[in-house]
């Protein structure tokens, strides 16, 4: 009956010492009434579904579950999508580059394959679910192609298909743009009213929380509020202020010289199969410009900046010019990525190495993808003037696997500024950023851009996150 409770949690307290809340935390979800869970980065959201889902022990306090079936699984009953799922699989482990390497693709399954093995639902429910979310048209291509927007539809997916009675989605709407954003709302709704399913969300903005949500628990300084309205969530964040004062951006460390072409695509097309990305693409920046590279999911941004960034061998084919020089005349990849600092959605995924944070940093002086490389003296001095600028001195010394996805995503956005590039390449850097924090590293970017030369390539959904700085904007897709 809807109104009563489905998991109720009374003084949890994590086993694990490393994953232990500051207090006590209660918890309360009841069926058919939609919670989320709300917080700045590290606040310990994450911890707390993880303790209400059965994905932490408790040392002290009890969580009692009231499933629908008797004798029910709780891997059954409660499902959880997080931002970090990936395009990898266990049969099929994802590596950065793999995406755009065709020869290798031929290991990663089809989406088809992935959602028909997982489905439990009945056949007309799948096949509405696959209409509502657009998946139809993606069934033919591998998992790894997916543009992140794409990748996150399918997750979603996997996890209605097994019609779980509770559904943890963190961080729901990143990677998404404003239509998609407006769907999964609306697909969220009617899942909720077919199928009876409650959802739990984690978001950085109480402002982002949907209409269907009914109570809010607010999670500060690795401490959990009791229930509250959204309103009064949104009232709470506002209160956060604008944070610590910002920090002096390091000093430059070389003169960036003037590109007349930076980048230069001259009538550049890609396809993968019948799939055609982008047709014909003239575009040519100069050194000093800030571009908003936009479209919809899927239109081909992360495509087109794997192929600036010489991720994407493609390029050889392409008529093309790097910093003033044409691509395919004897460059190495190495030669093109000294002057770039990058941060896409691929790249996070492909951090998984148990090291400290300042070492994920120091990995953009030499390009390396992954940490655990030894580093000197002077590279860690490079390293922490851009944390702190950014807020993120204080994580130097944890393990990068430790932190929450946010705080992940503000050590990588370091590591992009930490050689001091010509050309800076964010697609969606601030994902998963609470508004503190969005801000400030905000206020990075556009310090970074009034630098003689700087040259920006930005990526959002957003545009309240676009950066004042931004001069030019390609729209893809059109």
């Amino acid at each position: 009956m809807e109104g009563e409770p489905l998991i109720s949690m009374r003084g949890g307290i994590a086993a694990d010492p490393a994953r232990r809340l500051a207090a006590p935390a209660d918890f309360c979800l009841r069926r058919g009434r939609h919670v989320a869970v709300t917080g700045r980065n590290g606040s310990g959201k994450s911890t707390l579904v993880k303790m209400v889902s059965g994905g932490l022990y408790l040392r002290e306090g009890r969580v009692e579950y009231d499933f629908r079936c008797d004798g029910a699984h709780l891997y059954e009953a409660v499902r959880t999508v997080c931002f970090n799922d990936a395009y990898g699989t266990a049969e099929s482990p994802y590596y950065y580059q793999q995406r755009w390497n065709s020869s290798d693709r031929g290991m990663s399954p089809s989406v088809g394959s992935l959602l028909e093995g997982a489905a439990a639902a009945d056949e007309a429910w799948r096949g509405e679910l696959y209409d509502l979310l657009g998946l139809r048209p993606l069934f033919g291509r591998e998992i790894v192609t997916l543009s992140s927007g794409e990748l996150r539809r399918y997750h979603i997916a996997r996890a209605l298909l097994t019609a779980p009675e509770v559904l943890i989605l963190e961080s729901p709407f990143i990677g998404l743009d404003p239509p998609t954003r407006e769907l999964l709302c609306g697909v969220m709704e009617l899942v909720a009213e077919r199928l009876g399913v409650t959802f739990v969300l984690t978001m950085c903005s109480a402002a982002e929380v949907p209409r269907m949500v009914s109570e809010v628990y607010v999670m500060e300084s690795m401490r959990c509020s009791g229930p509250v309205s959204v309103a009064a969530a949104v009232a709470a964040e506002r209160a956060y202020g604008a944070g610590e004062p910002d920090a002096p951006l390091p000093a430059a460390t070389h003169v960036t010289p003037r590109y007349e072409r930076v980048v230069e695509l001259r009538g550049a097309s890609i396809s993968y199969g019948a799939r055609r990305i982008f047709d014909r693409l003239d575009w040519r920046v100069a050194s000093g410009e800030a571009w908003n590279v936009t479209g919809r999911n899927g239109s081909g941004k992360s495509t087109l900046l794997s192929l600036v960034c010489a991720d994407n061998p493609r390029a050889y084919a392409l008529d093309m010019t790097l910093f003033d020089r044409r691509r395919g005349t004897g460059e190495s990849i190495w030669d093109i990525k000294r002057h770039i600092g990058y941060l896409s959605p691929e790249m996070h995924r492909a951090f998984v190495d148990d090291v400290p944070a300042v070492e994920v940093v120091a990995s953009g002086l030499f390009d390396a993808v992954g940490g655990g490389r030894r580093i000197t003296e002077e590279q860690r001095a490079a390293c922490l003037p851009w944390m702190e600028a950014l807020g993120a001195g204080h994580l130097s010394e944890r393990s990068f696997v430790r932190l929450s996805s946010g705080e992940q995503r503000l050590v990588l956005l370091a590591r992009a500024f930490v050689k001091d590039p010509d050309l800076l390449i964010l697609d969606e850097p601030f994902q998963g950023l609470d508004p503190v924090v969005r801000a400030r590293a905000k206020r990075v970017v556009e310090a970074f851009c009034r630098r003689e030369n700087k040259t920006l390539l930005f990526v959002t959904h957003y545009t309240s996150s676009l950066p004042s700085s931004i001069n030019r904007t390609l729209r893809l897709g059109e």
